[in-house]
């Protein structure tokens, strides 16, 4: 991957532990990635977690969705890890146009192009659609438009606390009802109200990897229930799934 030799507007760099670089957001107040490693949590959470090697031998082609496209880690992660000849389609979501642009601008050699609020590749194996936009209007416009079902899912938004409306019973419900069956969720949280959110909106919700300072992760699936150790501290635990009446609740008061 690429060294990072110009910042885009509303971002620092940063230097992760396993060498990778990203680049702190000064709008969401967050990393794009864990400081332990950008490439190395990519691998982990979602290239192994979403296993993209094995679904590729399975689904031709293959249909990630990621949301939070970034600096474009997960994309460039996926491309080097699957074989050149495999078809894949990869669809992101970014709010920040900065990003795109600057993803545009120093990658030359993905030819990419604006159609609309969608930066766009096509080549003969792959197609990278970056949806810009609020995500929770854009998709599902989107996928109006287009027959897709999603076969690995790059949950990968800034965190609740900073970006909850990713991240909510609806949001969840959303991507389920535009999901494959074998489809594979991967996720860095593992707060309760997160694994809540997703299964009560109907996802089999699994313990993930540990990685850096977090102790684990979350994977999510919907050919299989919730694993029993996960659905006990569920049920035990008075934190409440992440909705939407939520986020207006709280929006409402710091407005007022």
């Amino acid at each position: 991957m690429k060294k990072i030799t110009s910042i885009p507007d509303g971002h620092t760099l940063v230097e992760t532990e396993d060498g990778s670089e990203t680049l702190f957001s000064q709008r969401f107040g967050e990393a794009c990635h864990s400081t332990t490693g950008a490439k190395s949590e990519t691998l982990l959470h979602y290239i192994e977690g979403c296993k993209i090697k094995e679904s590729s031998s399975k689904f031709s082609p293959l249909n990630i969705l990621e949301v939070g496209f970034g600096l474009g880690v997960g994309f460039l992660t996926t491309l080097e890890s699957l074989p050149a000849d495999k078809k894949w389609h990869f669809i992101s979501l970014e709010i920040d146009k900065n990003l795109l642009q600057w993803f545009k601008d120093t990658h030359p050699e993905f030819n990419l192009s604006w159609n609309g609020n969608l930066l766009e590749c096509k080549t003969e194996h792959f197609e990278l659609i970056i949806i810009h936009g609020d995500a929770r209007k854009e998709l599902p416009l989107f996928l109006s438009k287009n027959n897709i079902l999603f076969h690995a899912i790059y949950q990968d938004a800034f965190s609740p606390k900073r970006n909850p409306a990713l991240w909510t019973k609806e949001w969840f419900t959303l991507l389920k009802d535009f999901s494959h069956p074998d489809v594979l969720l991967s996720t860095y949280s593992a707060s309760t109200s997160i694994r809540k959110s997703l299964h009560e909106s109907g996802w089999g919700v699994q313990k993930g990897e540990k990685f850096g300072p977090k102790r684990t992760s979350t994977r999510a699936v919907l050919n299989h229930a919730t694993d029993p150790e996960i659905l006990l501290h569920l049920d035990r635990s008075p934190t409440p799934a992440l909705t939407d009446l939520q986020i207006d609740s709280i929006n409402q008061k710091i407005e007022s």
